[in-house]
Parts: C-alpha cells; sequence; structure tokens
C-alpha cells in the first residue's frame, strides 16, 4: 500500500469517526419521561419532532395522542394513579 491509499484511508476513518461521534450528540435524550398516553388511534397524525432536540426548552419528543410531538415531560410514571395528568398541558 502507497502511503497515498495509507492517507486516503486514514483521512476516512476520521471522517467516519466525526460523524458517529455527531450522531451520538443528537441522540441525548432530555430529562423526565413521557406522558402516559391510553388513546388508541386509527391513523396516526404527522410527527411534530423526531428527536428531543428538535423540541424546545425541557420539552421531549414524545408519541401522545396518535402522533409525535413536543410535550412537557412527567418525572416518573406514577403506580396506580391518573397517568394522563400531564398531557393537558400546553
Amino acid at each position: 500500500m502507497g502511503s497515498s491509499s495509507f492517507l486516503v484511508l486514514m483521512v476516512s476513518l476520521a471522517l467516519v469517526t466525526l460523524v458517529a461521534v455527531e450522531g451520538v450528540k443528537e441522540g441525548i435524550e432530555k430529562a423526565g419521561v413521557c406522558p402516559a398516553d391510553n388513546v388508541r388511534c386509527f391513523k396516526s397524525d404527522p410527527p411534530q419532532c423526531h428527536t428531543d432536540q428538535d423540541c424546545l426548552g425541557e420539552r421531549k419528543c414524545c408519541y401522545l395522542h396518535c402522533g409525535f410531538k413536543c410535550v412537557i415531560p412527567v418525572k416518573e410514571l406514577e403506580e396506580g394513579g391518573n397517568k394522563d395528568e400531564d398531557v393537558s398541558r400546553p
């Protein structure tokens, strides 16, 4: 293998590594969990978000009421309680 081939290989590996690391950064989840969703859907709505980073502030991208939306997360799902309490908040 010549030095030019080795250089091309090293540059390619460096670029792949940078792209992979950037993808990991984008996949970071925000704090909290998505509110419980007990709604049955016949058809899903178009997504308003794809990841938590698509949402402003503390809002998370959650599947809620038939589609992905930016919603205020709950700290944790309560056992035995009404799990839909926080879904009415804008």
